[in-house]
């Protein structure tokens, strides 16, 4: 073996012996509302960039509510996926709760959720009706298909105080 292998060779072996040891001080599954981009490139199948936009996208949505929205980042392939699932898991109670009834329109326009049509109607409808208790009657007020409705409920909450 020539000299340029063996320490070619000696530095994959530190390096290998280096990330087996910062893995095994994390625990699996890794919590996805939680983790940082640090704990995230340790799942095997996310890299730098994915990390990141995991972290990202958490934030413009206020936490995930289920491991399955990993999925609807371009970054994510379904394969890839499939290789991350067993790896996470998600305490939904850490999700950010927008008060519908009294948000700003600011706090609306960044939820990734959110359309422009939803965001116009939510205004509209609330200045006229002062607001909604359930999301059944933003439905039945055309805010919100069933689908959409179903997708955006985790992070809403209807009260009657600004907070």
């Amino acid at each position: 073996m020539n000299q340029l292998a063996i320490t070619t060779n000696t530095m994959y072996h530190a390096w290998w012996n280096e990330l087996s040891t910062c893995q095994s001080d994390i625990e699996f599954p890794i919590e996805i509302n939680s983790a940082d981009v640090a704990t995230l490139v340790r799942i095997s199948g996310i890299g730098q960039t994915s990390a990141k936009q995991i972290v990202r996208y958490r934030e413009l949505l206020g936490g995930y509510y289920s491991v399955e929205q990993i999925s609807e980042l371009q970054v994510v392939t379904t394969e890839n996926f499939q290789r991350i699932l067993p790896q996470i898991w998600c305490d939904n109670s850490k999700i950010k709760k927008i008060n519908i009834n009294f948000a700003a329109q600011n706090e609306l326009e960044t939820h990734p959720y959110l359309s422009s049509r939803m965001l116009k109607r939510i205004i509209n409808k609330r200045l006229l009706k002062g607001g909604w208790s359930t999301i059944e009657e933003m439905i039945e007020d055309n805010i919100f298909s069933a689908d959409e409705a179903a997708r955006i409920a985790p992070y809403l909450q209807f009260g009657t105080n600004p907070e």
